[in-house]
């Protein structure tokens, strides 16, 4: 939640004690590009429901966000902070709502794009958490930010920021998802024509 509307990322844990699967959520540079957008916009929230399971205090809600990004992009995120997993789904009229007028993202086709799909294997952050050495991180082909910003990642597409592509959501679709018990989805939505043209210059380019 704290990467879609753009607050600062900051660990409060003791790192000396942090476990791997902690670090396959923390190190996940799908979610992060998402807070470093070039555009740096809020993501907001279209729709909340407090009809769901309660836990033992009597809390309990399902949220939707969502969020202009650079390009185009548009990031949507199911939270489930009710006590059972739950189906959600938005449809393309309410991710793209607008003040005033129609949104003509509604009549176009988007890839959806997975932002926990390719996170860090918990075997592999365990490997960084006891000292990997340089030949492990190479191999892993992680994003190194310190090589190359988040920005400059962004704008020049590199895959290891789109998370997994999982499918698309056709004109007039929804985007749905089973979202467990306490947790977040989080999905990048990306316009087929606009991701083809950039591809077609891409190869013309070569």
């Amino acid at each position: 939640m704290w990467a879609i509307v753009n607050s600062p990322l900051l660990m409060g844990n003791d790192l000396r004690t942090l476990s791997a699967e902690s670090l396959t959520i923390l190190n996940n540079p799908a979610v992060i590009a998402i807070n470093q957008d070039p555009l740096a916009k809020s993501a907001i929230r279209i729709y909340r429901n407090t009809n769901v399971a309660k836990d033992e205090y009597g809390q309990g809600e399902a949220q939707i966000w969502s969020g202009n990004l650079f390009g185009g992009d548009r990031v949507v995120a199911f939270l489930n902070a009710a006590n059972e997993d739950v189906d959600m789904s938005a449809s393309l009229k309410e991710i793209f709502i607008r003040e005033a007028g129609k949104a003509p993202e509604v009549e176009e086709e988007w890839n959806v794009h997975d932002l926990w799909g390719n996170r860090m294997t918990e075997e592999d952050a365990q490997k960084i958490l006891e000292g990997a050495s340089t030949a492990t991180f190479q191999k892993l082909g992680w994003y190194n930010a310190t090589e190359t910003s988040y920005e400059a990642g962004i704008r020049s597409g590199d895959v290891r920021l789109l998370g997994k592509f999982i499918g698309t959501v056709k004109p007039r679709g929804s985007l749905q998802a089973k979202v467990k018990r306490h947790s977040i989805e989080i999905f990048r939505l990306r316009n087929i024509k606009k991701f083809q043209a950039t591809e077609s210059l891409k190869h013309e380019e070569l």
